[in-house]
């Protein structure tokens, strides 16, 4: 996802990066529509940062929700 595309916005949950009005890894439909930083986690398994942040699905977010 490009940073400040018109729909995209972050989970105040997980901090996952989303095009809709609600999260698709967590349900939550509590979303910021500005940001800090990307993550971008291919796979979670095997990263160090992901085990950090609890991450166990491939995909974007962010690092700081504002």
């Amino acid at each position: 996802m490009k940073q400040g595309s018109v729909k995209e916005r972050v989970c105040r949950n997980c901090k996952r990066i989303v095009s809709g009005d609600a999260c698709d890894l967590c349900g939550s439909t509590n979303l910021a529509p500005t940001y800090q930083g990307l993550l971008i986690v291919l796979k979670p398994e095997l990263s160090e940062i992901a085990a950090l942040l609890n991450i166990k699905k491939e995909g974007y977010y962010a690092v700081k929700v504002k």
